[in-house]
């Protein structure tokens, strides 16, 4: 330890070297440049530049092309919580996402992110980690960042939690919440989505047709609706079967053994999402069952997996990128006008049939090693 004493000795150590020079490798700190002084290597004024930042018309292309060389030359970078509150508009859109381990959500944010450059906009993402809890606190936050709207995709917030957020900032969700004034939503037809897996499945000549699906989240308690209906409309509602589980490839694999038992009579299984779908198959891989020759499956969101040959998931694509593209676009019209009436848009899903999904009678199946395991013909 170095210790100056009082005659300006040290002691345990030699008295350090003040000369000049002796600092000559230590870079002083400096200061970021300011707009000030981008104004006066330009030669020109402070509002000058801010009306080239902002990209006004009102300027000079004499003017324009010093203020830019400048800006290069100084590495000036606006501030950007400067002009927020100087302008009173970061240009940028908050998005709370439930959850990122989900495909179908990445799908959402490309198309929110597509509409929001193209209108010179920044996508601030914020993770909710499928917590009601984690997902207001995050909510806050982006209040906090002063964001200039904002889009809830998640189904983990309390009604409350958003009208309050909405007096805040413009709101637009993802969700089929209660109506809320000045909010708007921008969801897939869930119970129509389950139909057309049911009507595809029946015309297939499946009449055991089981579910998974999470009941907890709006989206899969209104798939189950679509279901149960669709079922009893071809006057299979002895048929139904419902499995509550989370919509993860975990949560699918257990359903499907809970299924098991009941394989003597169930010919199909519907998956509330596609990651349910893929624990479904891999469950069913495990005791031996062929997808599709002794038992169908189908998933729900088109993820790029399903898609890929090895897998050919028959599937309801509810077009995730348009979604996050008319959410984004709802958003900022409410920017622009906060009192207009709230916007309700029902995108309408479509059934992508592939290899999964197949007649119900083709030939005598086995499925063998299970419990009540019977002959389907």
């Amino acid at each position: 330890m170095r210790l100056k004493v009082r005659d300006g000795s040290y002691r345990g150590c030699s008295r350090p070297d003040l000369t000049p020079g002796a600092f000559a490798g230590i870079v002083p700190s400096v200061s970021s440049p300011t707009i000030i002084d981008v104004a006066a290597r330009a030669g020109v004024s402070k509002s000058s530049v801010s009306r080239v930042l902002q990209g006004s018309p009102l300027v000079s292309e004499e003017a324009r092309a010093a203020v830019l060389s400048a800006i290069e030359e100084l590495g000036y970078r606006p501030n950007a919580a400067a002009r927020t509150l100087a302008r009173r508009q970061s240009h940028s859109i908050g998005v709370l996402v439930s959850d990122l381990h989900n495909p179908f959500f990445p799908m959402v944010l490309d198309g929110i992110d597509a509409v929001a450059e193209e209108h010179g906009y920044t996508s601030l993402i914020v993770r909710g980690k499928r917590r009601s809890q984690t997902e207001e606190h995050a909510l806050g936050r982006l209040l906090e960042l002063q964001v200039d709207g904002i889009v809830a995709v998640t189904e983990r917030l309390s009604r409350a939690a958003l009208v309050e957020a909405a007096r805040s900032a413009p709101l637009v969700t993802l969700t089929q919440t209660p109506r809320i004034p000045r909010v708007d939503t921008v969801v897939s037809d869930n119970r129509q989505g389950a139909k057309l897996v049911v009507d595809h499945l029946v015309a297939l000549g499946h009449t055991g047709i089981a579910m998974i699906a999470d009941a907890r989240e709006h989206a899969g308690a209104e798939r189950i609706e679509g279901y149960q209906a669709a079922m009893r409309a071809h006057r299979l509602a002895r048929q139904i079967r419902v499995v509550n589980a989370p919509p993860t490839e975990r949560g699918g694999y257990d359903a499907t053994r809970e299924l098991l038992p009941h394989a003597g009579s169930m010919t199909a299984i519907f998956a509330g999402n596609d990651l349910a779908a893929f624990g479904a198959l891999d469950a069913l891989a495990e005791h031996g069952i062929q997808v599709p020759a002794d038992m169908s499956v189908a998933g729900y969101d088109n993820t790029p997996v399903a898609a890929l040959r090895t897998v050919s998931l028959t599937t309801v694509d509810q077009f995730a990128a348009e979604i996050g593209a008319e959410a984004m676009r709802s958003v900022l019209a409410r920017v622009k006008r906060r009192d207009r009436p709230a916007r309700h848009l029902l995108m309408p899903p479509r059934l992508i049939q592939r290899a999964t999904t197949a007649p119900a009678d083709r030939g005598r199946q086995r499925v063998a090693g299970l419990p009540g395991g019977t002959l389907l013909t």
